[in-house]
């Protein structure tokens, strides 16, 4: 009896919960350093560790299935390291991308023993992001000065991604659920442009980078403890 009530905990069960994702840039998905060269510049672009932080709903539609939804933060950081034959060492810039995601997903469940759950998602993103983004740095050298700075555009403020998740859910019966799982995000097109430029004195020279934006996340998650939703049925009036 007990093992069918907890079978049955998620379905009519409507729950929020919180996750941190820190984010993983990877070159298997187009994603890792790459070299840009001119006639004299050389620019490499390199993806850093960023951050996926917020709020997860989740309603339980059977004992197997699920579907999710919410509002997250997301931080893409950057390295741009400016490369010259007059500069005596390389010279970084560095930026960031905020932008906000709001994920659709189905969940399916498979469990493994009394309290820990199995369960693989996929579905969509909507990725919003507010602005474009600029960053500045300088040098002097001798009597030389160097200005480097970039410019990111955004390929439009409202875009669209392809999710997909895989995780192990620790369900108590009173304190909630306790996750760790990963994740993958991949945009259907790339979510902007960087234009890396170099000035000394009235020489110019620029180069530019398609951000990709795909990226893998290490999911930690904790849903609080809710209980089922009871169907509401109407009450019969007297002589009925």
């Amino acid at each position: 009896m007990l093992f069918s009530l907890q079978n049955a905990a998620q379905i009519n069960v409507t729950t929020l919960g919180i996750q941190l994702k820190p984010t993983v840039p990877t070159k298997f998905f187009g994603t890792g350093p790459a070299l840009s060269t001119n006639d004299d510049l050389s620019v490499l672009f390199t993806p850093q560790f960023g951050m996926n932080f917020g709020m997860v709903i989740r309603r339980g539609l059977t004992k197997n299935w699920s579907i999710e939804t919410g509002i997250n933060l997301v931080q893409r950081n950057y390295k741009l390291d400016f490369m010259h034959p007059q500069l005596l060492q390389s010279q970084q810039v560095r930026f960031r991308l905020i932008g906000y995601e709001i994920p659709m997903q189905a969940l399916v469940y498979v469990r493994l023993g009394e309290h820990l759950w199995m369960n693989a998602s996929g579905g969509f993103a909507i990725d919003m992001y507010p602005s474009n983004v600029e960053s500045y740095g300088s040098l002097r050298q001798d009597t030389t000065i160097y200005d480097f700075y970039q410019k990111t555009f955004r390929n439009g403020w409202l875009q669209f991604s392809l999710l997909a998740n895989y995780g192990f859910e620790y369900r108590t019966k009173d304190k909630g659920y306790f996750y760790l799982g990963a994740s993958f995000h991949r945009p259907f097109k790339d979510i902007g442009i960087t234009e890396a430029v170099m000035e000394i004195d009235s020489y110019s020279s620029s180069l530019l980078y398609s951000l990709n934006g795909t990226y893998l996340t290490a999911d930690l998650r904790y849903f609080f403890h809710e209980k089922p939703e009871k169907k509401k049925t109407m009450k019969k009036k007297p002589g009925e």
